[in-house]
C-alpha cells in the first residue's frame, strides 16, 4: 500500500483483506464491494494500485474480480467467459491489472475501468501465481500443478 503498510488476503477469517504495517499491526479493508465471507486457502488473491488507491480482488469459485477505489468507495465488478477462476493478481504498468485465469490458461490484462484489454495464452495449465519486476517490463508466471510445475517469464510492452 505503501513503504510501510501491506494488503494482504486472508483465509479462514471473517474480513478476506486485511493490512499489516512493519510493526505488526493489522488493520481491516472495508468496502461496500468486497465479499463478506471467509475464504480458504488459495481462494481468493490481492493486489493494490497506490496510484489510484484501487484494491483489486480475485473470487477464485465465483469467477468474479473486484477493482474497488478506497478512496471514493465506488468500482467495477469483473465477470466474463475469459476470466474463469481468477487466480493470482498483479498491478500493471498504467494503473493496469494482469489476472491469471486458471480456468482457460490464460493471463488476463484489465484497464483501470475494469475492461479487458487483452487476453495472453501463457502455454501452461492452471497459471494461479503472477509478478512483475520493479521496472514493470517483466512478469513472471507459475502454475498451480505439482506434476511438470512450470514458470514462464514473459516481456511487457508498455
Amino acid at each position: 500500500m505503501d513503504a510501510y503498510t501491506f494488503i494482504v488476503s486472508t483465509y479462514w477469517h471473517e474480513r478476506p483483506v486485511r493490512t499489516i504495517d512493519l510493526q505488526g499491526n493489522e488493520g481491516d479493508i472495508q468496502h461496500k464491494m468486497l465479499p463478506d465471507k471467509e475464504y480458504g486457502q488459495f481462494r481468493s488473491a490481492c493486489t493494490y494500485i497506490s496510484s489510484t488507491n484501487t484494491l483489486v480482488f480475485s473470487d477464485l469459485y465465483q469467477d468474479t474480480v473486484y477493482m474497488c477505489d478506497l478512496t471514493s468507495g465506488e468500482g467495477h465488478v469483473i465477470k466474463s467467459d475469459k476470466i474463469v477462476e481468477p487466480a493470482g493478481v498483479v498491478a500493471g504498468p498504467s494503473g493496469t491489472v494482469f489476472v491469471c485465469s486458471d480456468g482457460t490458461g490464460t493471463l488476463v490484462q484489465l484497464s483501470q475501468d475494469g475492461e479487458i484489454l487483452m487476453t495472453h495464452d501463457v502455454g501452461m495449465k492452471w497459471p494461479y501465481a503472477v509478478s512483475l519486476n520493479r521496472d514493470g517490463t517483466r512478469l513472471v508466471v507459475s502454475n498451480r500443478t505439482d506434476e511438470k510445475k512450470k514458470i514462464k517469464l514473459f516481456h511487457v510492452s508498455r
